[in-house]
C-alpha cells in the first residue's frame, strides 16, 4: 500500500491569507469609500441649497493675497491657472472679480476631482501630515464643481481633470500670468511649480497656498525644494509662498 504523501509546504500562514492588520485596513478603506460615495451623492443632489454662496476654501488672508495677485498681474499676458480648486468657490469668486474689472483672461482649474493621489499623500504623511486628512476632497467630482461654477455665473471657467504631477504638459496653457497652487502636498506642489514656472510670463506670479510653518500640510517643503533647485529666493506673505518672474 502506497504511504500517504507528505503535505505540501505552503509557507507561513501570512503568505496565504491576509493578516489581521491588512484585513482591518481593507475594511476601513471599504467603509471610507462607501462614506465618500454617499457624501458625493448628497452634495450633488443638494448642491443648489448647500452652495448658495461660493464655497471658498482659502483662508481669508490668503484669499486676499490671491485676489491682489490677480489685480497686480492684470496687465500681464497669459491665462490664469488654479491647481487644486476644491469645489470651485475660489475660482467663481476670483473670475467674477476679473469680469468686474474688465480683465478678459481664460481661467483654468486643474484638479483630480477625486481627492489626493495615494502615493503623494503617503509621502506627505511621512513628512508630518496626519492620516485623518487622507480622505479630504475625495467626495468631490468634476460634475459637482461644474454645477457650482455655473450656479454662480462662472461658466467661462474651464476645468481640466488630472494630477498636476502626471498631466500632459501639452494640455496646460503656453503662457500664464498668474497661478494659484493649492494642492496641499509637497510632491504635487513641487511638480506643479516645475511645470508652470517655465510658462510664467515676465511679471507673472505663482502663489502657493498652505505654507505656514508647523502646518500639517507639507506644501512648504515642495515650495522650498523648488526654490533651492532654481535659485529663487523664498518669499512668504500671510502663509502663501510667492514666485515672481522678472
Amino acid at each position: 500500500m502506497k504511504p500517504p504523501s507528505a503535505p505540501r509546504d505552503r509557507g507561513p500562514a501570512s503568505a496565504t491569507r491576509p493578516t489581521v492588520t491588512t484585513q482591518r485596513a481593507r475594511a476601513t478603506h471599504r467603509a471610507e469609500a462607501i462614506r465618500v460615495g454617499a457624501k458625493r451623492l448628497a452634495k450633488t443632489l443638494l448642491r443648489p441649497l448647500l452652495y448658495r454662496y461660493p464655497p471658498i476654501g482659502l483662508q481669508p488672508e490668503r484669499l486676499h493675497v490671491w485676489l491682489r495677485t490677480l489685480i497686480e498681474t492684470a496687465p500681464v499676458e497669459g491665462d490664469v491657472v488654479e491647481v487644486g480648486c476644491s469645489l470651485g468657490g475660489t475660482a467663481a469668486y476670483a473670475s467674477r472679480m476679473l469680469r468686474n474689472l474688465g480683465v478678459a483672461k481664460r481661467y483654468l482649474c486643474v484638479d483630480t476631482f477625486s481627492g489626493f493621489v495615494p502615493d503623494q499623500f503617503a509621502d506627505d504623511l511621512a513628512r508630518g501630515n496626519r492620516a485623518s486628512n487622507r480622505w479630504l476632497f475625495a467626495d468631490n467630482s468634476r460634475a459637482l464643481v461644474r454645477g457650482i461654477l455655473d450656479q454662480h455665473g462662472a461658466r467661462e471657467v474651464a476645468l481640466l481633470a488630472g494630477d498636476i504631477s502626471t498631466i500632459a504638459e501639452s494640455l496646460l496653457p503656453p503662457r500664464i500670468s498668474a497661478a494659484l497652487l493649492d494642492v496641499d502636498l509637497a510632491l504635487p506642489i513641487y511638480d506643479g511649480l516645475r511645470k508652470l514656472y517655465p510658462r510664467l510670463a515676465p511679471g507673472g506670479v505663482i502663489a502657493v497656498d498652505d505654507c505656514p510653518e508647523g502646518y500639517d500640510w507639507q506644501a512648504r517643503q515642495g515650495y522650498e525644494r523648488f526654490c533651492r533647485e532654481t535659485g529663487v529666493a523664498p518669499r512668504y506673505e500671510l502663509g502663501v509662498g510667492l514666485v515672481r518672474k522678472g
